[in-house]
């Protein structure tokens, strides 16, 4: 079985640089940059790479895209007439409403495309990044579909196993996007928010760690996470608003001089934290 990857950034080139020993053929790199792919060969991350995937996609069984939503779309749609029949075709977008909802406007019936999204990453992007331990003991979430052939699904859930994840869930696309507008999109928000409060200018002194734990994600690739808001903007719209409504109680318990109902508010919370731990 041979195995592409479709740009060889962070995600990508972690994924190629942990699937020794997956496949029995050769581990293809897609990527723009020569210079990348060049890297990634000398150290023998991957068996061939191409700047072309017309070139070399007929050969390919399982296909992996890495690349920004949009952008795995509509590589997808450039290149669908040279896809291998047969091909299983996964990525790593975290937004799948919309990935899932445009390849199936033209995705032809030989090629099955099962949607994948890891939970890890690094604030810092690139091969040079890229580690073969970034998916040890992460969850990655699978989101079939009732058109996906069950072995297509398990091939995925395989590949995920190896790279590491401990953990692999089968979810729908509108869970998915769901939660992960909770677990990670509202999570860059409001480390964006307090990084945009001038207070912080004049913080360093001031911290005894909390801040820096709470803006940690706040060394953000604007493109890319303006791209992911924007394309499950509804859901997150949803979570800003609860956010609100929970800020507003705080606040109003905080007019009222209200220490009973403070108390209250933080001891659910603190419950529901240690709940969620012990899951």
């Amino acid at each position: 079985m041979n195995v592409a990857i479709v740009g060889l950034g962070l995600i990508g080139g972690s994924i190629a640089k942990s699937l020794k020993g997956f496949s029995d053929g050769k581990t293809v790199g897609i990527d723009i940059d020569s210079n990348v792919l060049n890297m990634a060969l000398t150290d023998g991350t991957i068996d061939e790479g191409y700047t072309d995937a017309k070139a070399v996609l007929a050969e390919i069984d399982l296909l992996i895209l890495c690349l920004y939503p949009k952008a795995n779309v509509e590589f997808l749609r450039d290149n669908v007439n040279y896809l291998k029949h047969g091909i299983v075709i996964t990525d790593v977008s975290g937004v799948k409403d919309y990935v899932m909802g445009e390849v199936e406007k033209f995705l032809p019936p030989y090629a099955d495309f099962v949607g994948g999204h890891p939970m890890a990453g690094r604030e810092i992007g690139g091969y040079a990044s890229s580690l073969d331990t970034l998916f040890c003991g992460a969850s990655y979430l699978i989101v079939p579909t009732e058109k996906n052939k069950e072995e297509s699904i398990r091939l995925v859930e395989r590949m995920a196993r190896h790279i590491g994840c401990t953990r692999v869930v089968r979810t729908t696309r509108e869970e998915h996007d769901m939660v992960i507008a909770y677990t990670s999109q509202l999570m860059h928000v409001v480390a964006v928010a307090l990084c945009n409060n001038p207070i912080l200018e004049i913080s360093e002194n001031f911290s005894a760690g909390s801040l820096k734990d709470c803006t940690r994600v706040a060394l953000i690739n604007e493109k890319l996470w303006g791209e992911l808001f924007v394309e499950n903007s509804e859901a997150l719209e949803k979570r800003i608003s609860e956010m609100q409504d929970s800020l507003e109680e705080i606040k109003i318990a905080l007019k009222n001089k209200d220490v009973c109902e403070l108390e209250n508010i933080m001891k659910n919370a603190k419950e529901r934290k240690v709940k969620w731990l012990m899951e």
